[in-house]
C-alpha cells in the first residue's frame, strides 16, 4: 500500500494516482533555452556527441553518457533551473537522477518499458518529471503511454526493464495515448508507467529532461542484475546516491556511491499476456 502522497495539489494527485501521470506547465520561456541552450553546446562550447558516446540506434541519454563529468554536470544543471519548481509540486521529494533525453532528426526510438523501480514501490511512488524543451507531438516522438498501469506492475526492476514487453509491444502499441507535451511543460509519471516513443521524424532535435525525484523519507534503491541460477535473476539491491549514477555503467554498480543491502531472486522477465489481458484489456 502506497503511504504518501507525491503532489501538493488535492486534484492533481487524485489525477497521478488514477492514471499515473499528470501534465502541468512548468518552465518559463527563458528557463527552456537556458537548458536547451547549454545542452546543445551554445553556452559551455563543449561537445556532448564526441564519437561513441551514446548508442546511435535509442535516444540520447546524459545519465549512460560515456563521460562521467558531464553526467554529474547535467545533474547539476538540471536541478539548479528546475529544482525550485518542481518542489512546488511536489510534497517532499528530493533528485536522485537527472538526465537530458534527445533524439537526433530521424532516429531516438525508445522501446515500451517502465523506467527503473528506485524506491519499494509497495510503499512509494517515485515519478520522474518528464519535461519538454521543444514541442512534442506524434511527429517528433513525444511520450505515449498506457494509461493505468502503474496500478499492477510494480515489481523490481533494473536495466533489463524492456526485456518483458519486447515480444509483445506492437500489440500493446494500439492501448497507448499520445501525450503532446508544449516547450516547458512537463509530463509528472509514475516510474512504474508503462509507455513508449516513437522516432523522430521533424526537422529538428526532440530534447526533453527527465528529473526522477523520490520521498525524502524513502530510501533509494538500484537493481543490478549479477547472474541467473536454476532461471531465476540474481539481483543486488543497492542504496545509492546521485553520485552513483555518474559513475556507473551498463548497469554495474560503483562502491564508492552505493551500498549493497540486499540480494533477491525475481523471474526471467517474461510478459504474461494472459494476466495482462485480465488486468488491463478486459477490465
Amino acid at each position: 500500500m502506497i503511504e504518501r502522497r507525491v503532489l501538493r495539489d488535492d486534484e492533481l494527485e487524485g489525477l497521478l494516482v488514477e492514471r499515473g501521470y499528470v501534465v502541468v506547465p512548468l518552465l518559463s520561456g527563458n528557463e527552456v533555452a537556458e537548458l536547451r541552450d547549454w545542452y546543445l553546446g551554445a553556452s559551455s562550447g563543449a561537445s556532448h556527441r564526441p564519437d561513441g558516446a551514446y548508442d546511435p540506434t535509442y535516444a540520447e541519454f546524459t545519465v549512460i553518457h560515456t563521460d562521467p563529468q558531464f553526467r554529474s554536470a547535467s545533474f547539476e544543471r538540471i536541478v539548479d533551473v528546475v529544482g525550485g519548481s518542481v518542489h512546488r509540486l511536489l510534497d517532499d521529494y528530493r533528485p536522485l537522477v537527472a538526465n537530458f533525453v534527445n533524439k537526433p532528426v530521424g532516429s531516438g526510438v525508445v522501446p515500451l518499458h517502465q523506467n527503473w523501480s528506485v524506491v519499494d514501490e509497495g510503499r512509494f511512488r517515485s515519478v520522474s518529471v518528464w519535461i519538454a524543451l521543444v514541442d512534442c507531438d506524434e511527429n517528433n516522438g513525444s511520450l505515449e503511454i498506457f494509461n493505468g498501469s502503474h496500478r499492477s506492475l510494480r515489481e523490481p526492476r533494473g536495466m533489463w526493464a524492456y526485456e518483458a514487453f519486447a515480444e509483445v509491444a506492437d500489440d500493446v502499441r494500439g492501448l497507448l495515448e499520445l501525450v503532446p507535451v508544449p516547450a516547458g511543460h512537463a509530463v509528472i509519471l509514475d516510474d512504474a508507467l508503462l509507455h513508449y516513443s516513437a522516432p523522430n521524424h521533424g526537422a529538428e532535435d526532440r530534447l526533453a529532461i527527465q528529473l526522477v525525484m523520490i520521498p525524502e523519507d524513502a530510501r533509494s534503491r538500484f537493481c543490478e542484475r549479477v547472474d541467473l541460477v536454476d532461471g531465476l535473476m540474481e539481483v543486488d539491491v543497492w542504496e545509492v546516491s546521485p553520485e552513483f549514477f555518474w559513475n556507473f555503467w551498463h548497469g554495474v554498480g560503483d562502491a564508492d556511491f552505493g551500498r549493497r543491502v540486499d540480494r533477491i531472486q525475481l523471474p526471467v522477465p517474461r510478459f504474461d499476456r494472459e494476466a495482462f489481458d485480465r488486468t488491463f484489456v478486459d477490465r
